[in-house]
This record gives structure tokens, C-alpha cells and sequence, in this order.
């Protein structure tokens, strides 16, 4: 029997789903399940990302226990919220929430650099304070960015906590309004307006099915 394993992560909650073909027909069994709500820290909304890897883990152990072996596992998340690495790939904590006040902030000090309308024709993306590129500039003006050398999407992140394979993937990507609609990569332009480290946007991203490679030794 081949399994695939889909771990599914929203704002309260996280499940593993295995899935796989039995008489010509998918059949998905709920493997584990775990709850996931944002803290306050300082006065702000934060993610306990060590206990969303711990999680994850604890879900291929369950699947273990019960006698599935993924071939393949995919990872998703809710959009916009990203970890930021360091010069050793560590993550530079905290992880905030997209729930948090620190968008809404930021985007009216973006928008005095690029107008809405200007962000709006060049990515498509509707306004929503938590879009990534609001959270960011936030992170530049509070000088969070000084030490970053990359950044991964939350499930990106969990992916390459698992593989050791970093890869920005497309369709998360477009929700962060830092994606040209036209070419359909990172927009330099707006990076730049937004004073945001070009370092961070080497890698464009991939459209998915994209193969990381294998679940890391330990």
C-alpha cells in the first residue's frame, strides 16, 4: 500500500491525513490532530513555533504507531505569516501572527512610500493588513531584518525543518503582495521601494509539484 500524508495547519487547529488508493477509490483516514492558537507576548500575537515542528513530528510518529509509512508528504498552512533565518538558517524569533496590530501599522507608513492603488496593479492582491509585505516592513523598521539572511512561508519552514531543502513555493508566495501578476516573480521594484533586504528574494519561488528530497536522518 502507498500512503500520502497531507499535514494541514490552520489558525486552531493542525491534522495529518493519510490517503491512499483502495479498489480504484481514495479513501483518507484522520491520523492526528493537534490545537494551534497564537499567544500574546509583549503585546503582541505570536506562533509557538517549536511546538508547531514538535507537532508535526508527533504526527508522522503517530502515523508510525499505526502502521503508515508515508511515500510523500505535503505541507500547508495558512498564508502571509513567514519565519525569518539567520546567517546559520536559525529562525529569528518571535513568529508573529497575522492577527497581530503590526500590519495595520505598517501598511499606512507603506503606503505614504507606494500608494495602494500602485501595490494593487503590480500584484493583484487585494488590501488586508496582515498581507506579508505590511508585516515585513514592519520588521525593517523595528530593525528585525538587520540580522535576516532568508525567510521561508510557515510551511516552507516546516518542509524544510523536515528535509533540510529550502524552496519558496508560488502559490503561497502570491499572497505576501511582493509577486509580479505579469512575470509572475518576486517584484525587485516593490522590494526596493519597501527598503527590504534584496537578499531575501534570490530564490524565486516554484510551482508546485515541486520534490524537496527525503525526511532528514533525525
Amino acid at each position: 500500500m502507498r500512503y500520502c500524508l497531507a499535514i494541514d495547519i490552520g489558525a486552531s487547529s493542525g491534522r495529518h491525513i493519510a490517503a491512499w488508493e483502495q479498489n480504484g477509490e481514495m479513501v483518507m483516514q484522520e491520523v492526528y490532530r493537534f490545537p494551534n492558537l497564537p499567544k500574546e507576548e509583549n503585546g503582541h500575537l505570536i506562533w509557538d513555533l517549536q511546538n508547531l515542528c514538535s507537532q508535526v513530528v508527533a504526527g508522522l510518529k503517530a502515523c508510525k504507531e499505526k502502521g503508515i509509512t508515508p511515500d510523500s508528504v505535503g505541507i500547508d498552512t495558512w498564508a502571509v505569516d513567514y519565519v525569518l533565518l539567520d546567517e546559520k538558517d536559525a529562525p529569528i524569533l518571535p513568529m508573529y501572527c497575522y492577527r497581530d496590530s503590526r500590519g495595520a501599522e505598517a501598511a499606512e507608513k507603506l503606503h505614504k512610500v507606494i500608494p495602494f492603488e500602485q501595490l494593487y496593479a503590480r500584484t493583484g492582491i487585494q488590501f488586508q493588513p496582515f498581507n506579508t509585505v505590511y508585516q515585513m516592513y514592519w520588521d525593517k523598521c523595528e530593525g528585525r531584518l538587520e540580522k535576516a539572511k532568508d525567510f521561508l512561508m510557515l510551511p516552507e519552514y516546516l518542509s524544510f525543518m523536515l528535509s533540510g531543502e529550502k524552496c519558496h513555493e508560488y502559490t503561497n508566495a502570491t499572497s505576501t503582495g511582493m509577486i509580479n501578476a505579469g512575470d509572475k516573480c518576486w517584484d525587485l521594484e516593490i522590494i526596493a521601494k519597501a527598503g527590504l533586504p534584496a537578499e531575501l528574494f534570490t530564490q524565486q519561488p516554484k510551482t508546485p509539484p515541486v520534490v524537496l528530497g527525503k525526511l532528514k536522518e533525525e
